[in-house]
């Protein structure tokens, strides 16, 4: 009788009681979105191409960076966005997204989403670092 009790509860809790925020983890761009705004996150969607140079350099230089990883864990979260894929295309024009990499940012505010920035091209840490407050800031989730 308990596991039923266990069951019925995990069920009526719905699946945010299964999974907690991993704001390590790159989402898919719905999942993201619905996390980002269920924890008060700005929402980073990031385009990039299997074939970018540029997005390359953001991946090993700037992107795995301690500093750019935390600032990110802390405060945003970040929806990866191939532009190789269907799914990528169409969000690409929705966004209007002139190339890759393109970091486009968002918050949901009274019910909608608010572009707060937008990044285009690689970039050194340190500037990447500052743009990211500088957005963080705007979108009301930093101190």
């Amino acid at each position: 009788m308990y596991v039923y009790r266990v069951l019925w509860t995990l069920l009526l809790a719905g699946p945010v009681a299964l999974a907690a925020l991993d704001a390590s983890r790159w989402y898919p761009f719905a999942q993201a979105q619905d996390l980002a705004r269920e924890y008060g996150r700005v929402l980073m969607v990031y385009f990039h191409s299997p074939t970018c140079p540029y997005c390359d350099q953001m991946n090993t230089f700037v992107l795995s960076d301690p500093g750019v990883s935390r600032l990110l864990e802390e405060r945003f979260l970040v929806a990866s966005v191939s532009t190789a894929t269907p799914e990528g295309q169409e969000l690409s024009r929705r966004f209007r997204v002139p190339g890759t990499p393109t970091f486009v940012f968002l918050v949901h505010r009274k019910g909608a989403w608010e572009e707060v920035g937008r990044l285009f091209g690689s970039r050194p840490r340190a500037q990447f670092l500052l743009e990211l407050r500088q957005v963080c800031a705007k979108g009301g989730v930093c101190e």
